[in-house]
């Protein structure tokens, strides 16, 4: 094999890592609403917020961790939790 071979195939294999990952969390999310979920629908990547991304995932992820009673997800960008009392703070909280 090629060193051109051996990058094409490391890129298609990522590039199907990614698409089966996308594909995977949208099944997750569509599941987990369907069984009562609460999705946030918070994100200031979506909103068009200047706020750096990365930090907005640390930090709601270290306030989730700290302050929710019940299940929560990071799924396609948008937290999940399971009780709804967890959801109505974070989206207060954060929004």
């Amino acid at each position: 094999m090629t060193l051109q071979n051996d990058i094409a195939q490391s890129l298609a294999n990522e590039l199907k890592n990614h698409i089966d990952k996308e594909i995977m969390d949208g099944f997750m999310t569509d599941i987990l609403v369907e069984e009562g979920w609460i999705k946030t629908k918070i994100n200031p990547a979506f909103t068009g917020s200047i706020a750096p991304e990365i930090d907005w995932y640390v930090q709601t992820a270290e306030w989730i961790h700290i302050n929710a009673k019940g299940d929560y997800k990071l799924l396609k960008g948008q937290w999940l939790f399971k009780d709804p009392r967890d959801a109505t703070m974070f989206i207060l909280r954060w929004s």
